[in-house]
C-alpha cells in the first residue's frame, strides 16, 4: 500500500507541475486581455485542489480554493484585471509550486502560505456570510458561454452526496465541456448540502447529455434546459458548435461484439507515463542492437553465407524500425520549455520597468529529450539578456522613434536535418566598438587581433568566456554573461550559434541543433592504422588532395576548393599518427560557424550509423572528441568534435 501511495504521489507531482505551466500561461493570456483564460485557470486550480484533497495535502487544497474564490470575483467582473492583480495571482502560483516542491522533497505540504492566502483574501467579497451565499436562488443562476444548463437532484437516501455529484460532473465532462458547477465542491462537502446542484456546459448534442444522466445511479431527477445565446454571440457560437461537434465525433460510442465502448476512455488507457530513466535504458539497448547488427553484417559479408545474409537483412529492417520508433518516443515538442518564458519575460520586464511583447512560434517543433533538456538553460540566458540588455526602456524607445513596447520573438522550425531555434529582439542591437574595446581590456584578444577581425567576428566575441560589457561591479551583468555557456552547450550537442545585429534595430541569435544526439550517421575515415568518425551533419563534401589543389601560404596549408582557399588540417599531425604512409590523401570539407575547413585523412572507409558513447571521467577533459563508438568488430572509434578540434583550444 505504501508503494502504491508513493506511485500516486509521483504521478500527482508530475501532473501538478504540468498544470502549473498551464496556469502561468493562462494568467499571462488573461493579463493580455484573453478572458477565456479565466475558465482554464478555474479548471486547473480546481483539478489541483481535487488531487491535493485526495492525497491529504490540506494546505495545498486550501491555497487552491482561495485562488479559485478570488478568480470567481474576477470572472464576475467584481475585480478589474490589472498587472498588480495578476502579480498577486502569480505569487499564489509560485506558492503552489513551492508547496509541490516540499511535497516532492519531504512528502509534506507544511509550507507557510498564510501571507499569500491573506493577500488573496483581500480579493474576496466581504460582508456576505456563507449562509447568504448558499441560499442563492439557483433557478436564477446562469453562466456566460454555456448553452445548456443541467439541474441535478440527488436522491435523499444518497449517503455521500458530494462524491456522487463529482461522479455526475465527471460523466458529463466525457461528452461536453464543463464551464462551471454551482454550488462548488467545497459547499457540496458540507453537511447541509441538499443534493441539488447545477452544471453549466457547452455542447452541440443535448441527447448525449440525457443519455449520460439517465445512466447515473442515486439521481432522483434531472432537468436539461437549453440557454438562449446573445445575438452578438451567434457567429462565435457557431464556431463553438462546430468545434464541439468535432470533439463529440472523437468521443462517439462504438459497438463491438454487442458491448458499447467509450472511445475517449480507450484513448486514456492507450497513453501511459514512462520514467525517463527507462527511456534512456531502452535507447542504450537499441544502441547495442545497432552495434550487433553492424557486426553481423560484417560477418555475413566476410564469410559470404547466403542464409546469414538473408536473416541479417530481415533483422536489419526490424532494428531500423525499432530504432525509429524509440527515437520518435524520445522526441518532445519545444513547447515544453518555451512555455516557461512568457511568465519569465513578464516578471523581468515588470521589474525593469520595460514594456515587452513576447511572441512564440513553432511550438510543435520536436527535439530529442536530451537535446531539449540541455538547451533549456542556455535559452534562459538568451531570453533574459534580450529583456535585460536588448530591449530599451519605454522612454529610450520613444526617443529613438520606436514604439514604447519592445518585441521579442522566440521561434523554432526544422530545416533539412537540423532544428533551428531563433531569438530576435527589436532593441538597441550590439555596439560592436564597445565589444571590441571590452574584449581588449579583458585580454580576450589583442589590439592587433581585434583590428584584423571582421564585424561578424567581433560580434561573436560576446560568446567568449569571461566577456562582459558591464561598466562597474554594481551594474547588472552585461549581455555576455552566460553567453559562453550557450555556445559551449550548443557545440557540445553538435550544433552551432550565429548572431546578427544592427545598431539601434535589434539582435538575432540563431541556434542550429541536430534533432537527436543518440544515434547519428557518420563518415568513417582512416589515418594510418587508426579509424575516426566524423558526423555527416558536419560534412559538406570530399575530394582528393593533389599537387594542384594543395597550397602552403606563409607556412599555413590550404586546400583550393572551387577557386576558394579552405584552411586545411592534417589529422595525422593533429593526432600524432606516425604509422603508415598514404598513397593518396583525401580532404573532408566540414563546416563550423559558416566557415569551411578541410580535414586531411588517408582515406574514407565507409558511411555508417553509429551509437555515441560519451566520454566520462578523465577522458571527458580531452578536446577534439565528442565521444566514441563501437564498430561491429568490437573496435572503439573516437568521434571527432569539429567545434573543439578547430577551436582556439584544439590539439596541435
Amino acid at each position: 500500500m505504501e508503494s502504491d501511495m508513493e506511485e500516486y504521489r509521483q504521478e500527482f507531482i508530475q501532473e501538478a507541475r504540468e498544470y502549473l505551466d498551464l496556469m502561468n500561461q493562462n494568467f499571462i493570456k488573461l493579463e493580455n486581455g484573453d478572458l477565456n483564460a479565466i475558465n482554464e485557470i478555474f479548471r486547473v486550480a480546481h483539478t489541483i485542489k481535487g488531487m491535493a484533497g485526495f492525497m491529504g495535502y490540506k494546505n495545498l487544497e486550501e491555497l487552491c480554493h482561495k485562488l479559485e474564490s478570488a478568480m470567481g470575483r474576477v470572472r464576475d467582473g467584481e475585480i478589474e484585471i490589472t498587472s498588480d492583480v495578476v502579480d498577486v495571482m502569480l505569487k499564489a502560483v509560485d506558492a503552489i509550486e513551492e508547496t509541490i516542491n516540499k511535497i516532492e522533497e519531504e512528502n509534506s505540504d507544511d509550507v507557510d502560505v498564510s501571507e499569500i492566502i491573506n493577500a488573496l483574501g483581500e480579493f474576496m467579497q466581504e460582508g456576505k456570510d456563507e449562509k447568504e451565499m448558499k441560499e442563492v436562488d439557483l433557478s436564477k443562476e446562469s453562466f456566460e458561454g454555456a448553452n445548456v444548463r443541467v439541474d441535478v437532484y440527488l436522491s435523499e437516501d444518497c449517503i455521500m452526496k458530494s462524491v456522487r455529484a463529482a461522479l455526475v460532473v465527471e460523466n458529463l465532462s466525457e461528452v461536453s465541456e464543463i464551464l462551471t458547477v454551482i454550488p462548488d465542491e467545497n459547499d457540496m462537502e458540507k453537511e447541509d448540502f441538499d443534493g441539488h446542484f447545477v452544471v453549466f456546459i457547452k455542447t452541440s448534442d443535448i441527447n448525449k447529455i440525457e443519455e449520460v444522466m439517465s445512466k447515473v445511479a442515486e439521481v432522483d431527477k434531472f432537468e436539461i434546459s437549453p440557454l438562449e445565446q446573445k445575438s452578438e454571440d451567434k457567429a462565435e457560437q457557431k464556431e463553438v458548435e462546430t468545434e464541439v461537434e468535432n470533439k463529440e465525433k472523437d468521443r462517439s460510442k462504438v459497438v463491438k461484439d454487442g458491448v458499447k465502448k467509450d472511445v475517449k476512455k480507450d484513448k486514456k488507457l492507450e497513453s501511459i507515463r514512462v520514467n525517463i530513466a527507462q527511456l534512456d535504458t531502452i535507447m542504450n539497448l537499441v544502441g547495442e542492437l545497432v552495434i550487433s547488427k553492424g557486426r553481423l553484417l560484417q560477418i555475413a559479408s566476410e564469410y559470404d553465407i547466403p542464409e546469414l545474409k538473408e536473416a541479417v537483412s530481415i533483422m536489419d529492417k526490424s532494428i531500423t524500425s525499432l530504432q525509429d520508433e524509440v527515437m520518435q518516443i524520445r522526441m518532445v515538442k519545444v513547447e515544453r520549455i518555451f512555455n516557461k518564458f512568457p511568465r519569465m519575460v513578464r516578471d523581468l520586464a515588470r521589474k525593469l520597468g520595460k514594456k515587452v511583447e513576447f511572441v512564440m512560434e513553432g511550438l510543435d517543433t520536436e527535439l530529442d529529450r536530451t537535446v531539449l533538456d540541455e538547451i533549456s538553460d542556455p535559452l534562459v540566458h538568451l531570453v533574459r539578456n534580450a529583456v535585460d540588455h536588448g530591449i530599451e526602456t519605454p522612454e529610450e524607445r520613444v526617443a529613438a522613434g520606436k514604439s514604447e513596447t519592445g518585441r521579442i520573438r522566440l521561434a523554432a522550425w526544422r530545416e533539412k536535418n537540423n532544428i533551428i531555434i531563433e531569438l530576435e529582439d527589436d532593441g538597441k542591437g550590439l555596439d560592436v566598438e564597445k565589444i571590441k574595446q571590452k574584449a581588449i581590456e579583458r585580454g580576450i584578444v589583442t589590439q592587433t587581433e581585434a583590428d584584423s577581425m571582421s564585424e561578424d567576428e567581433l560580434k561573436m566575441l560576446i560568446f567568449a568566456p569571461g566577456f562582459s560589457t558591464k561598466d562597474n561591479a554594481t551594474e547588472i551583468s552585461g549581455r555576455g554573461v552566460g553567453m559562453d555557456v550557450v555556445k559551449t552547450t550548443v557545440e557540445r550537442l553538435g550544433g552551432s550559434v550565429r548572431i546578427s545585429s544592427k545598431r539601434g534595430e535589434g539582435t538575432r541569435i540563431r541556434i542550429h541543433l541536430p534533432p537527436t544526439v543518440a544515434i547519428i550517421k557518420s563518415l568513417l575515415v582512416k589515418v594510418g592504422d587508426e579509424t575516426y568518425a566524423i558526423p555527416i551533419s558536419s560534412v559538406v563534401e570530399a575530394l582528393y588532395v593533389t599537387d594542384e589543389n594543395w597550397k602552403v601560404i606563409h607556412g599555413n596549408p590550404f586546400l583550393i576548393v572551387r577557386g576558394k582557399l579552405v584552411p586545411a588540417f592534417k589529422l595525422r599531425e593533429l593526432f600524432n599518427v606516425v604509422n603508415g604512409k598514404p598513397e593518396r590523401e583525401v580532404g573532408i570539407i566540414v563546416e563550423k560557424e559558416s566557415e569551411k575547413y578541410a580535414l586531411i585523412a588517408d582515406t574514407i572507409a565507409e558511411q555508417q550509423e553509429i551509437v555515441i558513447k560519451p566520454l566520462t571521467g578523465y577522458l571527458a577533459k580531452i578536446k577534439g572528441f565528442s565521444g566514441v563508438t563501437i564498430l561491429g568488430d568490437g573496435r572503439v572509434v573516437p568521434i571527432i568534435d569539429i567545434s573543439s578540434l578547430l577551436g582556439g583550444d584544439r590539439l596541435a
